[in-house]
């Protein structure tokens, strides 16, 4: 069902930035409070710039710009679009932001449910990791030629004295 995102000329999304909607993470785009909030707002239906920077700011206490900063974020993440209407910009949730939430959802249930952790079944912990080799050696603390104990700190044994700043200042 998500095999593959739509290409640019396919989905009509346009970029207020240049980057293409798979640029920006879901996740990151969603991570803000204050763009989950608008993102809830949208989805009973289109508002303005002005009514959303109103409700969010309120209720966020953020400034008009801040919201319009949000939004720009999420219509480069393309989960919101927007048209223009005389002086007003009417924002709207897209099918395609959507899809590619549940996408990143479904990619991230995938792996957890195929990840490590205790096993039920089992009685075992499951870790895809268990195969990577142990290295015995230790590590080099210091260049070559150099021996590979600790070095050698000294420590303060008296307070430090705080002189006078010097007369220009």
């Amino acid at each position: 069902m998500f095999d593959r995102l739509p290409d640019r000329e396919e989905s009509g999304i346009r970029w207020s930035l240049g980057l293409a909607p798979r640029d920006v993470d879901v996740f990151a785009a969603m991570g803000d409070p204050a763009r989950r909030r608008l993102v809830d707002i949208l989805a009973s239906g289109e508002h303005t710039a002005g009514q959303l920077a109103a409700a969010v700011g309120a209720e966020f206490a953020i400034s008009r710009t801040a919201v319009s900063k949000h939004l720009r974020l999420l219509r480069d993440a393309g989960m919101v679009d927007v048209r223009a209407e005389e002086q007003w910009r009417w924002y709207y949730l897209t099918d395609e932001g959507l899809r590619r939430l549940e996408h990143a959802v479904a990619h991230l249930r995938a792996k957890f449910e195929a990840g490590f952790g205790w096993d039920t079944g089992q009685g075992a912990r499951r870790d895809p990791l268990r195969g990577i080799p142990e290295y015995r050696r230790p590590v080099r603390r210091k260049g070559p030629g150099r021996d590979l104990g600790l070095g050698r700190r000294g420590s303060q044994t008296e307070p430090p004295i705080a002189g006078e700043p010097p007369a220009g200042l």
